[in-house]
């Protein structure tokens, strides 16, 4: 009798095993997409071989089931762009099948297939964010705010203080932040965060001027460090990585 629990609960045990590690790999897809780039004039083959894998990772968004297709309804294509970059950087676990580097048409090209991991239950959420990039027929979504007003030197839930379009009580639409560490932004606001585009002073006196998105660099900017040193050309969550 003792020997039939044994194995019975052995048997619980391992079907308990099999079912969470089941549920698991169900919640995870795995996409072997490629990708390509040709180095552009002013860029590096590091760099070039960077953006490879990220577009064959935006594939993989997209066979997972991301919807990118409406390109041409977003405002800013840019900031499309950027999100999805941002995207793959962020949420994509991928190892390289193969790679290849070649001369076509006077030019160096770089091709990578990946093995991409996604998991299936961000694909809802990531659609939904996206859908906030996208304006149907043209029109913004949110064409009534509950509460849209303009303020002066209001003070923010991080004690900064705002001059601007506020919306529901957060920044929204054009405005300057005033940070309580000496930091200055004149830009663009969406829903609290600096989105768009606009100028950042930090209290050092380096700047930066271009287009942000949540709060971060991304997009075409340029950098002037307070030694006067510049950096120009395109950023992603807040890091520099190509001219």
């Amino acid at each position: 009798m003792l020997k039939k629990s044994i194995t019975l609960g052995i048997l619980i045990l391992l079907a308990a095993f099999f079912s969470v590690d089941n549920h698991a790999a169900a919640q995870q897809m795995i996409i072997c997409t490629d990708g390509i780039a040709r180095v552009g004039e002013t860029e590096t083959e590091v760099q070039a071989k960077h953006r490879a894998c990220l577009d064959a990772q935006q594939r993989a968004l997209e066979e997972a089931g991301v919807i990118v297709a409406s390109k041409t309804t977003v405002v800013n294509h840019q900031v499309l762009e950027d999100w999805l970059q941002s995207v793959a950087a962020a949420r994509i676990q991928s190892r390289v099948l193969a790679e290849s580097r070649s001369i076509e048409d006077n030019a160096i090209v770089f091709r990578v297939k990946l093995e991409c991991k996604v998991e299936a239950a961000d694909i809802t959420l990531l659609n939904q964010e996206l859908q906030k990039l996208i304006i149907p027929g043209g029109q913004a979504h949110d064409k009534v705010a509950k509460k849209k007003e303009s303020v002066k030197d209001f003070v923010l839930t991080d004690g900064s203080l705002y001059t601007g379009s506020l919306v529901d009580g957060l920044p929204d639409g054009r405005g300057v932040k005033q940070f309580t560490d000496g930091g200055r932004y004149e830009g663009e606001f969406r829903k609290g965060f600096r989105e768009g585009t606009g100028n950042f002073v930090w209290s050092s006196g380096a700047s930066y001027t271009g287009n942000w998105l949540r709060d971060k660099r991304c997009g075409q900017g340029e950098f002037i460090s307070a030694a006067g040193e510049k950096q120009a050309g395109r950023w992603l969550n807040d890091v520099f990585y190509a001219e």
